[in-house]
């Protein structure tokens, strides 16, 4: 097991364990830390979606931060259960889903979001199928920011209504935050 921290909000320095597992690719805190500093001022009352949710780590660090709504989606079993029995400590057991990210998103959704965490296994080609899906079933909301984690090298086919905000390069990783207009 090792460990994440949560790093604001009302469970600042709150400590989870989560599997020590190939499969699992916590967001290191520095990236966290930049990707809060940009979202934080939007993120009170906020409907997220955490895909490819892992450790939950956005996803609860987004709820720390008084977010309304936070959907985990992860398809892994063992990683679906430690990421319940972690939000059982906070009392949030709803919305968890054990499941495809792919295949969740095909049903049309009845929930719009506004804030969006896409942060794939690499290697994966996961994200443009993901990207399209959202948009194509109507998961965003008429403004929503989407934040994207790949390997440095990803290319990825942003739809012509998202504008990229912010983005930087840390090692091997690239972050991407773009905002999501209507068309």
């Amino acid at each position: 097991m090792k460990k994440i921290i949560i790093i604001g909000g009302k469970w600042k320095n709150y400590k989870l364990y989560v599997y020590n597992d190939y499969n699992l690719r916590p967001t290191i805190h520095i990236i966290k830390k930049k990707l809060f500093n940009w979202i934080n001022p939007i993120l009170k009352n906020s409907k997220c979606l955490d895909c490819f949710a892992g450790s939950g780590s956005l996803g609860i660090e987004a709820l720390s931060r008084y977010s309304k709504l936070v959907i985990f989606i992860e398809k892994n079993f063992k990683l679906f259960k430690r990421l319940k029995k972690n939000l059982t400590l906070f009392k949030y057991n709803k919305y968890i889903i054990n499941s495809n990210v792919i295949k969740w998103l095909k049903k049309k959704s009845l929930i719009r979001f506004n804030i969006v965490f896409l942060d794939p296994p690499f290697y994966k080609n996961l994200l443009n199928k993901t990207i399209y899906l959202l948009e194509k079933n109507k998961y965003l909301s008429t403004k929503t920011i989407i934040y994207i984690e790949s390997e440095k090298n990803y290319i990825i086919k942003i739809p012509k209504n998202w504008y990229i905000k912010k983005f930087k390069i840390i090692g091997n990783i690239l972050i991407r935050l773009y905002l999501r207009l209507n068309k």
